[in-house]
Parts: structure tokens; C-alpha cells; sequence
């Protein structure tokens, strides 16, 4: 696995020190992979958690910010219609573009969409 994507859940279970998360990213980064953090996850994590765990991940060198840029607005509107939730739709968003997997708290979430692509934590 050299593509990782952090969607809120995941997020939100590694500010709170969640090995589940963490052995993950030190794997992925022990392979010389790369860690993506959408900054809609970011921004939604936020809500309910502290934000120096935020910074401390986000300024972690094995992860990468991917942003949801203008030009992606038609699929990640469609995307978001089809799950109920943006945070979802540019984690499932983040994985398709670089052929990677999203691990989340809730697989279920994904439905149909992520059932190729998505890691349940602790699985």
C-alpha cells in the first residue's frame, strides 16, 4: 500500500492516539509511501478535536494536504450527492486519483462506492 488516504474518522481517532492509525502511517511511510489528508477532513475533524493534534499531523513529512481544488467541483458534487457527505466524497476523491486506499471508522459510510478502496480501522 503506498497511497493512504485520512478521512475524519481516521483523523479524529489520531488525535486521540489511536495505534490504529498510527501503525498504518508508519507503515506507509516505512514503505516510502505517501499519506493523504484532505482538507475538508482536516477542516471537519477540527470541529470536535484539538488542533495542535491537527498540526501535528498535517506537518507530519510522510503526509500531504490535498486540497479540493476549482476544478474538481462537478465530481466532488456528484460524489457527495451519491454519499451524503463532502468529508466522504474527497477522501473516496484522494484515493481514486492516486490509486490509493482510505481508511476510516466507518466503512459503511462508503457504501457500494468504497467497497474496493476502503480499510476499516483495526481491520
Amino acid at each position: 500500500m503506498s497511497v493512504l488516504v485520512l478521512d475524519t474518522s481516521a483523523i479524529v481517532a489520531f488525535t486521540q492516539g489511536s495505534v490504529d492509525v498510527g501503525e498504518p502511517i508508519a507503515e506507509v511511510r516505512d514503505s516510502g509511501g505517501t499519506i493523504l489528508v484532505p482538507v475538508v477532513c482536516v477542516v471537519e475533524a477540527a470541529r470536535t478535536v484539538d488542533a495542535a493534534m491537527l498540526h501535528l499531523l498535517t506537518e507530519h513529512p510522510a503526509c500531504e494536504l490535498v486540497p479540493l481544488t476549482g476544478n474538481e467541483w462537478p465530481m466532488a458534487a456528484t460524489t457527495t450527492l451519491m454519499l451524503g457527505r463532502l468529508d466522504l466524497a474527497t477522501s473516496l476523491m484522494a484515493a481514486a486519483s492516486r490509486g490509493g486506499f482510505v481508511l476510516t471508522g466507518e466503512p459503511l459510510a462508503y457504501g457500494a462506492l468504497g467497497e474496493d478502496v476502503v480499510i476499516s480501522l483495526g481491520a
